[in-house]
C-alpha cells in the first residue's frame, strides 16, 4: 500500500502536472499509464484487498446518442491509475442506465462526456432530473461539445444544483476536481463554486429566427451533368487508392489535435512524427486494420419554396430544409441551386474493424496503442471523404472553385438527423455505414457530406 500510493501515486500526479503545463504530450502520459497499470498488476500478488483501498468511485459514461468515446476512455484510464474506481458503462448511456447505477454503486461523482453539441442536451436532462429528485451526486462534465458558459447555465437556471456541475476542459482537470471531491476541502470547495456561480452572467447570444431573415443574393448556375444520375455509386477497399489517400491525410490534424504530439520541451520534431505515421501505416497494411468502403452519387432536384428537393428514384423524394445565416449575406446551402438541378452526396468508412480493434486494445490496456489508432483512423476518414470529393468534382468538372462537401452537424448544416435523408438516397448501409436512433453514424471513423457543385460555395456560420 505504501509503494502504491506515495511513489506509484504521486509519480502519476507528477506525469499530470508535467502535462498540464507542457512538458509532456499525451502519448507520455498513456504509456506511463501501462506502466502504472501494469506495475499495480503485480503489487496485486502480495496486497491483501482491503474495503476503502480505492480513492473514490466514478460512474462514467458517454451520453446517449453520442458514438465517440475515446476522451471517455482517455479519462477511465487516467482515474484508475490515480487510485479510483471508475464504472465504465460506455457510450450512447440512456439517462436510466447512469439513475440505476448511481442507486448501485452511491458514487462520490459521476462523470457526462459528450462530443457534438446535439448530445451535448443529455447533460442538461440529467442535471434538471438531479435537481427536481434531489440528488447528491456531484456531476463532472467533459468534452469537444461543451464550454464553461454552458455547464454554468445548466447548473444554475430553475435553481443551483447544490452538489455541484463542474465543466473540465481536460482529463486532469476532471481528476483535480475529483480529489478536491474526496478530501476534506469538499465542502469549502462546494462553497466556493456556489458563490463564483451566483455571479456569474450568461454571456450566450439569443438564439435567432431563421425563418424570418431575408434570402441571399446568391444566383444558380447550370452544371455539367454527370454519366449516372439518381443510381448510388459503390466503392470497395479494392476500388480505392489508398496510395491517394494515404497523401491526403492532414498531417497538421493528426500530428497536432489527434495525436496531441506538441509539448513546451520540443523534442518531437516533424520527422519523428513522419517516421511514427509511416510505422503506422505499415501496420495498418500488414494487420489488414482498415476495410475503406464509399458510397455516393449524383441527383437531381429542385430549390422549392427555400427547401431542396432531391428526386429518390426508389421512393419519390426527399426534403432537406437548411437554416439560414443571420449574418450580412444570409447564405443558406439551398441558395446555391436552381428550380432544376443536381446535387451530389458521399458517405465513406474507415470500416467496423478498427473500432472492435481499439475497443480490445483498450481492455488489454494498450491505451497508447489504442490512442494512435484512434486518431488515424479518424483522419484517414476525412482523407477518404477528401478522395472522393476529388472525384466527384471531376465528374462535375469543376475546376478549383466549387464542390465543396458539407458534413452534418457543422454550422452551415447542424441537424445530424438529416443523415436519415442521405440514407435513403445512398443506403450506406449496404456499405457497412449505420445510423443511431440521434442520427449518429456508426461505426465512428465514418463521414457523409452534401456536396455543392456552385463556384460561389463557401463556408459560413449561423
Amino acid at each position: 500500500i505504501k509503494t502504491l500510493n506515495e511513489d506509484l501515486l504521486s509519480a502519476m500526479k507528477e506525469v499530470g502536472d508535467k502535462f498540464g503545463s507542457g512538458e509532456l504530450i499525451l502519448p507520455f502520459v498513456l504509456k506511463s499509464a501501462e506502466c502504472m497499470k501494469a506495475a499495480v498488476g503485480e503489487l496485486e500478488k502480495y496486497l491483501i484487498r482491503e474495503e476503502g483501498t480505492s480513492k473514490g468511485k466514478l460512474v462514467l459514461g458517454t451520453v446517449y446518442g453520442d458514438v465517440h468515446d475515446i476522451g471517455k476512455n482517455l479519462v477511465k484510464t487516467i482515474f484508475q491509475n490515480n487510485g479510483y474506481t471508475v464504472y465504465d458503462l460506455g457510450k450512447q448511456v440512456p439517462l436510466q442506465k447512469f439513475l440505476e447505477k448511481i442507486d448501485e454503486v452511491n458514487p462520490d461523482a459521476i462523470g457526462l462526456s459528450a462530443l457534438l453539441v446535439s448530445t451535448s442536451k443529455q447533460m442538461q436532462y440529467f442535471v434538471e432530473h438531479a435537481r427536481k429528485n434531489k440528488m447528491n451526486v456531484p456531476i463532472l462534465c467533459g468534452g469537444a461539445a461543451i464550454n464553461s458558459n454552458y455547464i454554468n447555465r445548466i447548473a444554475k437556471e430553475d435553481g443551483i444544483y447544490e452538489h455541484g456541475v463542474f465543466y473540465c476542459n481536460t482529463m486532469f482537470e476532471g481528476l483535480k476536481t475529483m480529489d478536491t471531491l474526496v478530501s476534506n476541502e469538499k465542502p469549502e470547495f462546494l462553497a466556493q463554486w456556489k458563490e463564483k456561480l451566483e455571479n456569474w452572467k450568461d454571456r450566450s447570444t439569443a438564439v435567432v429566427d431563421t425563418s424570418s431573415l431575408p434570402k441571399s443574393d446568391t444566383k444558380p448556375v447550370v452544371p455539367h451533368t454527370p454519366s449516372i444520375i439518381g443510381t448510388p455509386i459503390r466503392l470497395k477497399s479494392d476500388q480505392i487508392k489508398m496510395n491517394e489517400v494515404w497523401e491526403l491525410i492532414d498531417k497538421k490534424s493528426l500530428f497536432k489535435l489527434s495525436w496531441g504530439l506538441r509539448g513546451k520541451a520540443g523534442s518531437d520534431s516533424e520527422s519523428d512524427h513522419e517516421i511514427l505515421l509511416n510505422e503506422w501505416k505499415i501496420r495498418i497494411i500488414r494487420e489488414k486494420l482498415f476495410e475503406p468502403e464509399i458510397v455516393y452519387g449524383f441527383f437531381k432536384c429542385h430549390n422549392k419554396d427555400g427547401k431542396l428537393v432531391v428526386d429518390n428514384l426508389n421512393d419519390g423524394s426527399v426534403v432537406f430544409d437548411f437554416p439560414r445565416s443571420s449574418k450580412s449575406s444570409h447564405l443558406c446551402l439551398t441558395d446555391y441551386f436552381g428550380e432544376d438541378d443536381i446535387v451530389a452526396f458521399q458517405a465513406v468508412t474507415v470500416g467496423n474493424r478498427v473500432s472492435d480493434v481499439i475497443e480490445k486494445w483498450n481492455r488489454e490496456d494498450k491505451y497508447t496503442d489504442a490512442y494512435y489508432l484512434h486518431g488515424l483512423a479518424v483522419e484517414v476518414a476525412e482523407a477518404l471523404a477528401e478522395w472522393i470529393n476529388r472525384k466527384i468534382k471531376s465528374e462535375f468538372k469543376l475546376g478549383e472553385k466549387g464542390g465543396l462537401r458539407y458534413s452534418w452537424g457543422f454550422p452551415s448544416c447542424p441537424d445530424v438527423m438529416q443523415h436519415e435523408l442521405v440514407w435513403k438516397l445512398l443506403q450506406p448501409e449496404k456499405s457497412g455505414m449505420t445510423l443511431t436512433k440521434s442520427g449518429q453514424i456508426i461505426p465512428e471513423q465514418s463521414t457523409a457530406a452534401i456536396v455543392v457543385h456552385h463556384p460561389e460555395s463557401q463556408y459560413f456560420v449561423l
